[in-house]
C-alpha cells in the first residue's frame, strides 16, 4: 500500500468514524457533502408530487441532485433505490442541475 493510499484509507476511516449514518455524496462543484437519513421521506414526496402532476420546488430538486450523487454502496436498498429515483428524476428535467437550482 502506497503512502497516498494509506492516508486515504484513513481518511475514510475517519469520515465514517465523523458522519457514521450518514451517506457521502458531492454537491454540483464536487464538493463531499453529507445526507441524513436513508432518503425515503424525499423519495415519497417527489413520487407524490410526480403523481399530483406538480412542480418540484427548487429544494427538494437540491436534495435530489444531491441524492443523485449518493454514494449508496454500503447503505441498504432504500438509500440505493432514492438514487435511483433522483437520477431519473433529475435527467427527465433535462439532467443534473447546476448548484444554482438551474
Amino acid at each position: 500500500m502506497t503512502r497516498f493510499e494509506s492516508l486515504r484509507s484513513r481518511l475514510e476511516d475517519l469520515e465514517e468514524s465523523a458522519h457514521g449514518g450518514m451517506t457521502p455524496t458531492t454537491d454540483g462543484a464536487g464538493r463531499r457533502a453529507w445526507l441524513e437519513g436513508s432518503g425515503l421521506s424525499l423519495a415519497f414526496r417527489l413520487m407524490t408530487i410526480q403523481d399530483e402532476g406538480g412542480v418540484i420546488p427548487d429544494d427538494l430538486q437540491r436534495e435530489a441532485d444531491l441524492w443523485s450523487r449518493a454514494e449508496t454502496e454500503g447503505h441498504g436498498q432504500a438509500a440505493a433505490m432514492v438514487k435511483d429515483l433522483c437520477i431519473q428524476i433529475m435527467m427527465a428535467r433535462g439532467g443534473m442541475i447546476d448548484e444554482g437550482g438551474h
